[in-house]
């Protein structure tokens, strides 16, 4: 990869149906091009889907993000057996046999079940929460149509396809089809996301956990890194469970440049400490999710 297609990758983790032509604008790519840079990446394994689903606040469900240091002697088949839990939507493997991994559960208790789970076949002893997006009681009545779950299954796999085409398969018109998507959009009901194996891409690419100073308040921090215009940053997030924890995912091309990125990620003297744990092994699992999409769409 190079900086341009970081840019891409970034554009379509914000809005993965964002239209080609306003990207390639964005980016100041003819379209071609842009499409060209896009195949390519698919090509190498980087882009593997752009895909449709419903959030938590369908369900009154959560998002929880886990990590730990794993003591597995077979970390490619321990792996497997996390992915194969229903709830468990990504798991990232890297250096020092770290753990991390994502997942969407459909109640509190669910979500301590799921918890034990991992620790358990993790083999995680120190397993930690680093996000926990709970969205509540499930709402009492489901606030989406049979209509928008076709609408959601017809764009599960393909959440670029021309609405045209969506209708066609849902039985219904481009109008009415663009108006429910964008009435499950502006409500959060349902999530178009870019799916992303970065390790695919033959660089360097990074976890850093960042720990602010006492002195700094993560909703001023936070709004300088997401503008700085840095394309070694891929991505930010920040841990809603423990204070001041800052979360980015790093790119380079080679150690070298992986290590003055890093580094200057404190150029303002922002953290009192840092550390970071290189990718290797990255895999994406559907979630129960799917099944229930199937099973209200019909």
């Amino acid at each position: 990869m190079d900086e341009t297609d970081v840019l891409i990758i970034k554009e379509l983790a914000v809005d993965a149906r964002r239209p080609y032509l306003d990207l390639a604008d964005r980016l100041s790519l003819s379209v071609n091009g842009l499409h060209k840079r896009i195949q390519q990446l698919i090509a190498k394994g980087i882009i593997v889907g752009f895909r449709a689903n419903i959030t938590p606040l369908v369900t009154g469900g959560s998002v929880i993000g886990l990590c730990g240091r794993s003591s597995s002697t077979d970390l490619s088949l321990t792996i497997e057996h996390i992915g194969g839990h229903e709830c468990t939507s990504r798991v990232i493997a890297t250096g020092g046999q770290f753990l991390y991994v994502d997942a969407f559960v459909r109640s509190n208790q669910e979500m301590y079940d799921y918890q034990s789970f991992v620790r358990d076949v993790g083999r995680i002893d120190d397993l930690k929460s680093l996000a926990v997006f709970t969205v509540g009681e499930p709402p009492a009545k489901d606030p989406l149509t049979q209509l928008d779950y076709r609408i959601v299954r017809a764009l599960a796999e393909d959440c670029r396809r021309p609405l045209q085409d969506v209708a066609a398969e849902v039985g219904s018109t481009a109008k009415t089809v663009k108006r429910r998507v964008e009435h499950m959009e502006v409500n959060h009901w349902v999530g178009f996301n870019l799916d992303l194996v970065l390790c695919s891409s033959g660089d360097l690419i990074s976890i850093v956990h960042a720990k602010l100073r006492p002195d700094r308040r993560l909703e001023d921090m936070f709004p300088l890194f997401i503008n700085r215009k840095d394309p070694h940053i891929l991505g930010i997030s920040a841990s809603n469970v423990e204070p001041g924890l800052m979360i980015f995912s790093i790119w380079a091309r080679d150690l070298r440049e992986l290590r003055e990125a890093e580094r200057s990620l404190n150029s303002g003297g922002d953290f009192e400490s840092m550390f970071s744990n290189l990718y290797y092994d990255m895999r994406i699992y559907p979630t129960w999710s799917r099944k229930l999409i199937e099973s209200r769409a019909k």
